[in-house]
């Protein structure tokens, strides 16, 4: 049954990851806001499992980090973001700049932008960041790898900057993301607990409103599931166990001839057994980084996720009304009331 997926490969191989990507990367995370002054970052391991790096390189990134004054390691405990960097010479901090500046633009040609729509967007953040009015908006998701590549096309689609966030650091300190924040857009797989654990501070005024947002899976890849022979042993490896559950229901859905079993990405050996007794593997994008480290021997389906359009309407029609046509950034009603508090 190995051959059951016809035209479907393993992804190939791609280059390893230097530490000065990754660097550059955790120095976007703190730009930000996704790591906070004080706040445990992952571990060596964890991260190069993200990077699908080897430790040793996140290691050297984070010594260097260390070095600069943005990371502070404690034997024992782990390594945190320092709660004050040491200041740059200012032609380091140039350097360092245009590093990140020249990586954004690598990506925007890869992704087919043209000068205009990349000066544009540039403008767009330079707005948000040194504090000119428009409402702030986050788009929460459970993982890393998701929040940054669906925040990032839900940009695109209204044409506003989104900041990916985490569902856990967005629970961890609520009070914090609903008065920094205008909009939180989150994952309707996650409303729920999110809006629960949020309790009475959601809703309130000068409190960030939560929209939900209906993400699923890319039709590409339901009609693979479809097209799958009777009897396929499919396995499927996620992050989460509601994810896990949804999409054991949607398999059986699309195709109940199927024979499904699944597990998460984290649980080692329960992966090499699904490994064992499937002839095909489906995983979800932020999975995919510790399938590549096992080194599967089976097809590998990616499922990709897309932004329902009916969602990013109601959002950017939510945007909309929350921009004013002109206003001074200083006597905005949201900063004048932080001053107060």
């Amino acid at each position: 049954m190995r051959d059951a997926f016809i035209g479907v490969h393993s992804e190939a191989a791609r280059r390893p990851v230097s530490w000065s990507e990754i660097e550059r990367a955790v120095l976007l995370r703190i730009a930000r806001g996704e790591y906070v002054p004080g706040q445990r970052i992952p571990t060596c391991e964890a991260l190069a499992a993200e990077f699908g790096a080897n430790k040793n390189t996140v290691n050297k990134a984070y010594r260097s980090l260390a070095k600069r004054g943005y990371l502070l390691t404690r034997a024992g405990f782990g390594t945190f973001v320092s709660r004050r960097p040491v200041r740059m010479d200012l032609d380091d901090a140039l350097d360092s700049v245009k590093g990140l500046l020249a990586l954004a633009v690598q990506e925007a040609k890869l992704s087919g932008l043209g000068p205009e729509q990349f000066c544009k967007f540039v403008d767009e953040v330079v707005a948000q960041g040194y504090g000119r009015t428009g409402p702030r908006v986050g788009f929460v998701e459970c993982n890393r790898q998701d929040a940054t590549t669906l925040s990032r096309d839900l940009q695109r689609a209204i044409s506003h900057p989104i900041e990916p966030l985490l569902i856990d650091n967005v629970l961890a300190d609520p009070r914090r993301f609903l008065d920094d924040y205008d909009i939180l857009a989150v994952n309707i797989t996650h409303l729920s607990p999110l809006e629960s654990a949020l309790g009475a501070l959601a809703g309130k005024e000068g409190r960030a409103q939560i929209v939900g947002m209906h993400i699923p899976i890319d039709s590409d890849s339901l009609v693979r599931v479809a097209r799958l022979r009777a009897g396929t042993r499919v396995g499927i490896v996620c992050d989460l166990k509601q994810t896990l559950t949804s999409l054991k229901g949607m398999v059986d859905g699309y195709n109940p001839a199927l024979v499904v079993d699944g597990c998460l990405s984290r649980e080692r050996t329960a992966v090499h057994r699904l490994l064992a007794s499937s002839d095909v593997l489906l995983v979800t994008p932020s999975a995919a980084g510790r399938m590549r480290i096992v080194e599967p021997q089976i097809p590998v389906v990616t499922l990709a996720f897309r932004l329902d359009g009916r969602s990013v309407e109601q959002l950017s029609a939510l945007v909309a009304r929350s921009t004013p046509v002109a206003c001074d950034i200083e006597s905005s009603p949201r900063r004048v009331a932080a001053r107060s508090r």
